[in-house]
């Protein structure tokens, strides 16, 4: 069964401890007919590069560089794509 995002990601502004400044993108996922308890976030940085969740603002990326989220923001819909679904014949 194909899995899908159900909302809109996230864009996370995090920061390691030298102060260097990331962008986590985190999407919930599940299966299309899950009711939502069995959802996951995964998160990746724009690149690819996957990044742990440890809970509450707290974020790992896979070399083990420890990072602390301290913005967040949804990312707006492609209404590009959105108007094309609309216009295009079935």
């Amino acid at each position: 069964m194909e899995a899908h995002y159900t909302k809109r990601p996230m864009e996370l502004v995090a920061v390691d401890r030298d102060g260097v400044t990331y962008i986590i993108e985190r999407r919930c996922r599940s299966l299309p007919c899950d009711d939502g308890q069995q959802a996951f976030f995964y998160c990746c940085l724009r690149d690819g590069q996957p990044v742990s969740w440890h809970g509450e603002n707290n974020y790992q990326l896979s070399d083990g560089t420890a990072l602390l989220a301290v913005a967040c923001r949804l990312t707006q819909p492609d209404v590009a794509g959105i108007e094309r679904a609309r216009t295009d014949p079935a």
